[in-house]
């Protein structure tokens, strides 16, 4: 009888053009860490699953590969590993034929969940991957892994037909030691390559190949469940992985020149600094420094995508509305401002496809994975909730610093007490599931409608930045006015709105004083 044989997989991936994927494993960087030969194989996986995808929704992949040698059943799902990196419990088992017999199964827990939900009478085919695998095994600093090129095709029947797309990738899987050695080789191979961090698995893009509505779209951020029994260290990790997720989410929606998918990624790097920033106390500073200015570096770059898209999308016909008569003038700058969205969209993709961009996301990686030793397991293993509620605490009074009227606020100072208000609505969202009780909802609430009201403030002042900083002569001087009076008309009824939940803030008393 066989065996289902399990183990976990760690690993990252590598976006390549052929080009590179043909040179990539003969880098003479690798020759003295190769052991044993480069070798060659030719894999083919059917991927199954019901009719509804239930597998999929349940979290679990179901293949079945010729690998030149016979056939394997795998059945993969996911596990909380090493944040940022993919990882898998993986369940194979060698099978006779095409499909996929449940019935091998030898896991109890894994063929409980499996027979519950009678899957193998409603499974079939839903796409295939067929590529040439070339692998070199890799030691270093004692660690072990696999280097694997991957090039093919990934291919679906669908109701228009088939249809396909080219698998180019290199994959790192760890064998034993430490991953940061992996990031090690990869931020090696990045400076001799143009080379991209690949977030999707080749399940995730077969899924959306045979069902477009699985295509990746902007999304927002995961909400943060941590519990009273994780440590510090577990909280950043699950904290900080979750920020990653969002981020990676919506970097194929940025690349396809989605205005959203740009709005999205932005905030994903700011929860990565916000994360930063929350967990200075046991972080070293240089790293974190480092990273957070790199971080905010792309963040800035991004941001006229967003502006232009708030000023289309919201101002604008808001400043229509208001100017009865001004058709033309207002089409005009309609048409001027699609073309800087447009510009900006495009700067914003060319920056997540940079050298710089791919080295930065490897390197945060890197120190992510070793973090706890640099900070020493016995700082990581502290109880998470006193930990939290010092942090909420800074984070409360930094916020409530300034005590002036926000009416009487010039437009840096009002910006600064948004950007306190983001810092402290990050923490509060990262850490208040820690506490119950009836004071938690309407903390959130209030603080939310707080960064909102600040928010269209905000929007209202670029509004006229973003029209300054178009060339002169192209608008209408009689547009430029008008927006300018719509703006500090704005502005105040915003602030009119925001003055009282700002007073309210100042005088309640935070849910983490208070709450169990």
């Amino acid at each position: 009888m066989n065996l289902y044989v399990m183990y976990e997989e760690t690993e990252f991936k590598l976006s390549l053009s052929p080009a590179v994927a043909n040179r990539i494993l003969r880098y003479k960087g690798l020759k003295p860490l190769r052991r044993g030969r480069r070798t060659k194989r030719h894999l083919v996986s059917t991927y199954f699953d019901t009719p509804r995808h239930a597998l999929r929704k349940s979290d679990m992949v179901l293949r079945v590969r010729d690998n030149g040698n016979g056939k394997q059943q795998t059945i993969k799902a996911p596990f909380q590993g090493p944040a940022g990196l993919q990882n898998f419990r993986e369940w194979t088992v060698s099978v006779n034929g095409d499909s996929p017999n449940l019935r091998a199964v030898d896991d109890p827990a894994l063929a409980r969940s499996l027979s519950r939900r009678h899957y193998e009478k409603r499974l079939g085919p839903v796409f295939i991957t067929d590529f040439e695998r070339e692998a070199v095994r890799i030691r270093t600093k004692g660690a072990e892994f696999e280097l694997a090129v991957d090039q093919g095709v990934i291919h679906a029947e669908t109701s228009g037909g088939r249809v396909e797309e080219p698998i180019c990738e290199a994959e790192f899987e760890l064998l034993s030691g430490d991953p940061a050695r992996m990031f090690d080789v990869a931020l090696e191979l990045c400076e001799a390559y143009d080379v991209r961090l690949g977030h999707l698995t080749k399940a995730q893009r077969g899924y959306a190949l045979a069902r477009p509505a699985l295509r990746p779209r902007p999304l927002k951020a995961p909400k943060v469940t941590l519990t009273e029994d994780m440590s510090v260290g577990e909280a950043f990790n699950f904290i900080i992985a979750g920020a990653l997720e969002h981020m990676f989410a919506n970097e194929i929606p940025t690349l396809e020149g989605r205005a959203e998918g740009v709005h999205q990624t932005r905030v994903a790097m700011r929860r990565v600094r916000a994360a930063l920033r929350a967990f200075k106390r046991i972080l070293p500073y240089d790293k974190r420094k480092a990273f957070n200015g790199e971080f905010r570096w792309f963040q800035q770059r991004l941001a006229p995508a967003r502006d232009w898209q708030v000023f289309l999308s919201e101002t604008l016909p808001r400043i229509a509305s208001a100017a009865p008569g001004q058709e033309e003038a207002i089409e005009r700058l309609r048409r001027i401002a699609r073309a800087e969205r447009r510009r900006a969209v495009g700067d914003a993709a060319a920056y997540l496809e940079s050298r710089r961009y791919a080295r930065l996301l490897l390197q945060f990686e890197r120190w992510i994975a070793s973090v706890e030793k640099e900070v020493g397991s016995k700082t990581f293993s502290q109880p998470v909730k006193p930990f939290a509620k010092s942090v909420l605490r800074r984070t409360w009074r930094y916020f409530l610093e300034d005590t002036r009227p926000l009416s009487r606020l010039p437009d840096e100072d009002l910006h600064e007490i948004r950007k306190r208000g983001k810092k402290a609505r990050y923490a509060t969202q990262f850490f208040n599931s820690l506490w119950s009780g009836p004071e938690v909802p309407p903390f959130m609430k209030l603080l939310g409608r707080f960064q909102d009201s600040l928010g269209k403030t905000n929007d209202a002042i670029v509004a006229r930045h973003i029209l300054a900083a178009v060339k002169p002569g192209r608008l209408d001087p009689s547009v430029i006015r008008l927006a300018q009076e719509w703006s500090q008309a704005r502005v105040r009824k915003c602030l009119r709105t925001a003055q009282p939940q700002w007073r309210r803030l100042g005088r309640v008393t935070p849910f983490w004083e208070t709450a169990r």
